[in-house]
C-alpha cells in the first residue's frame, strides 16, 4: 500500500472514531438525562412533573416542525434565464433588468410599489412581505407602470441573478428594506430609496 493509501485508511479510521465517539457521548448524555429526572422526581415530586412535562412538549413541538412542509425556495436555472435573456426581445417596452414602479390603482395615494423586470411579462418584487415572482397585472393592480432611470452598476444578467438570490427572503422593512431597497441593490448594491 502506497504512502496516499495509508493516509486514508488513516483518515477512515478517524472518522470511524469520531463517529463512535461521539455516538457514545450522546447514549451516556441520554443516561445522565435519565438518571437526573429520576433524582428529581424522587426527591422533588412537582419538579419531576415539570420537567416531565416540559419534555413532552418539546417533543411535541419538533415533531410539529419536523412534519412542517418545507417553504418552495427552489433557485431557478440561472444558465436557462440568462440564455432567455440573450435570445428574447422584449415584448413590451420594458427591457430585462428595468427599474418598474407603479402608482395608483388600488394603491394608497401618494405610495409607489418598485419591481425589477424579468422578461415575459414577469417581474420579482417585495409582496406580501416576501421577494417573489409575479406578472405584470398583479405588479400594477391598475395602476401606471413606468421605468425608473434607477443607478445601475451590474450586467443584466449579474442584476437578474442578484434578483433570484433573494428569492422567497421576508425581511421586509418600510424604512430599511422595502420593495424600492431590494431593486436598487439588485441593480447597484445600494439600499438608496428617495421616496420616504
Amino acid at each position: 500500500m502506497g504512502f496516499f493509501g495509508n493516509v486514508k485508511w488513516f483518515l477512515e479510521d478517524i472518522h470511524d472514531a469520531n463517529k463512535e465517539l461521539v455516538s457514545g457521548v450522546k447514549e451516556v448524555g441520554k443516561e445522565f438525562r435519565t438518571d437526573m429526572k429520576d433524582l428529581i422526581k424522587e426527591h422533588n415530586p412537582t419538579m419531576g412533573k415539570a420537567i416531565e412535562g416540559t419534555d413532552r412538549l418539546v417533543q411535541t413541538v419538533g415533531n410539529v416542525i419536523k412534519s412542517a412542509p418545507k417553504p418552495n425556495t427552489t433557485v431557478p436555472d440561472m444558465r436557462a434565464i440568462i440564455k432567455d435573456i440573450k435570445d428574447k426581445s422584449s415584448d413590451n417596452d420594458f427591457s430585462y433588468a428595468d427599474h418598474l414602479s407603479v402608482t395608483g390603482g388600488v394603491r394608497i395615494p401618494g405610495y409607489s410599489h418598485h419591481a425589477l423586470y424579468l422578461g415575459d411579462s414577469q417581474v420579482i418584487h417585495y409582496q406580501n412581505g416576501e421577494v417573489r415572482v409575479d406578472d405584470l397585472e398583479t405588479f400594477s393592480r391598475g395602476g401606471e407602470i413606468r421605468v425608473i432611470d434607477s443607478v445601475r452598476t451590474h450586467s443584466t444578467e449579474a442584476v437578474i441573478s442578484r434578483a433570484y438570490s433573494r428569492i422567497g427572503e421576508s425581511n421586509y422593512n418600510l424604512l430599511f428594506n422595502n420593495c424600492e431597497h431590494f431593486v436598487n441593490w439588485c441593480r447597484s448594491g445600494s439600499k438608496t430609496t428617495h421616496n420616504i
